[in-house]
């Protein structure tokens, strides 16, 4: 009988990851074992002894990712399908790789709290993890300088899909997660201390966010005054939406007399569709209600009513082309002559939701005619969060309209900005003695 069907007469910890149907079962520590096969002595599996598992067929990432020798690796056609003998061939010491503990444990633990986008990008980066020599290791011997060591190899080393050097965030995202996961371990009992927190990153070029002043914001809106995107630019920099959360408001989620708005979802790009979808917002403190300003309430109001004309000219002419097609004495359908209110705020004519690409390619277009600093959409975020910083207000009070998962998150991201307030800060401190 398999361990998974008959728990050993000596207590131990059941972990069961039921994410697909793909089951794969392990040796049961902490008692007699799997009856199918003798017990090994020496060999200890995860925390509590990790009777069964299941791995996951969604794993895939969406793009394509090198191609990886380790056999927990998920690659662009779907995940591998380790096998017993294979789990077994990397643990005769006793010791538990990390390709193992990302492949069966973690990764499946944290997958489903996670939003789609943030999923494929994890899963690339454990695919990157899985290929390299540290998946190998285990766990427990996993140290700074072997880390460190790893980083400044991958820093040098192109990319196989496309002969680039690895960005400056492409390694962050790779720490962060190696990083996290370590964290998990260290909560789970695996290791005592994680090694990453004092890893030092090499240095590899990065895209610097472009933070514009207030001015060249007015101005910017000012020159796009007469664009069907402007209004949708001006909540991006007065609130620091991300741009699926933007897309993603419905006027449901709008109280222009309150000025008040609520995130509750995001709109995101599928590429493998080659459409677009409603998925829930980056994390959970993404989904949150933030106060804008008067100002861009009145824009949002200007914006609403111009949407109301629209959709009453689509219905028009909807009704118009319908009743070429009416059956004399039939009765056309009543269609609703109010903008409903689950339809999405910044909307196409035919109110179907602006897409993602399209909207940043118009920002980039728009940005270039403006004779401004070439920025990204997302340093419109940037933008917005950098001057509440340099304004003074509390760390508390910029982390959670933004979104960010903690404090911590934010002052991390931002240190070079309130590092910029050393002088200030300097000289409140001499007015200790009044100088």
């Amino acid at each position: 009988m398999c361990a998974f069907l008959h728990l050993p007469a000596k207590p131990a910890v059941s972990a069961i990851l039921s994410v697909s149907h793909h089951l794969v079962c392990f040796v049961c520590f902490g008692g007699r074992g799997c009856r199918t096969r003798p017990p090994r002595p020496g060999v200890r599996g995860l925390r509590g002894g990790l009777m069964t598992a299941t791995l996951p067929t969604h794993f895939s990432p969406g793009t394509p990712t090198p191609d990886s020798s380790y056999p927990g690796a998920f690659g662009p056609g779907g995940p591998a399908q380790p096998s017993l003998s294979g789990y077994d061939e990397f643990l005769p010491t006793g010791r538990t790789p990390l390709g193992d503990y990302l492949t069966f444990l973690w990764l499946p633990r944290r997958l489903p709290g996670w939003a789609e986008g943030t999923r494929r990008y994890r899963t690339w980066t454990v695919n990157t993890l899985l290929d390299s020599p540290l998946a190998r290791r285990a766990i427990e011997d996993l140290g700074v300088l072997e880390i460190e060591r790893y980083f400044a190899h991958r820093a040098i080393t192109p990319w196989d899909t496309t002969g680039e050097l690895p960005k400056a965030g492409s390694l962050k995202g790779l720490h962060d997660t190696l990083r996290a996961s370590l964290n998990d371990a260290k909560k789970y009992g695996f290791i005592r201390d994680n090694p990453c927190t004092g890893v030092e990153l090499p240095r590899a070029d990065s895209t610097q966010a472009q933070i514009w002043t207030p001015e060249q914001v007015q101005s910017f809106l000012e020159s796009t005054r007469r664009s069907r995107y402007v209004t949708l630019w001006r909540l991006l920099f007065a609130t620091g939406l991300r741009r699926g959360e933007a897309l993603g408001l419905q006027w449901a989620d709008v109280d222009l007399v309150g000025r008040r708005l609520t995130v509750r979802r995001n709109l995101q790009a599928d590429s493998r569709e080659g459409n677009v979808r409603y998925g829930p917002p980056k994390s959970r403190r993404s989904t949150r209600t933030i106060t804008i300003d008067p100002g861009t309430a009145e824009a949002l109001d200007r914006w609403r009513r111009m949407r109301e004309t629209e959709h009453g000219a689509w219905l028009a002419d909807l009704e118009k082309r319908l009743n070429g097609y009416r059956t004399p004495g039939a009765r056309l359908l009543e269609l609703p002559r109010e903008l409903p209110d689950d339809s999405p705020v910044f909307a196409n004519p035919d109110g179907t939701p602006m897409l993602p690409s399209t909207v940043s390619d118009t920002f980039r277009r728009q940005v270039a005619k403006s004779g401004l600093p070439v920025m990204r959409l997302h340093d419109a975020r940037h933008t917005h969060l950098t001057h509440l910083l340099r304004s003074g207000e509390p760390i508390q009070n910029v982390s959670a309209p933004a979104g960010h998962g903690s404090s911590f998150t934010t002052l991390t991201t931002y240190a070079h900005v309130i590092a910029g307030d050393d002088e200030r800060t300097a000289a409140r401190a001499a007015g200790l003695f009044g100088d």
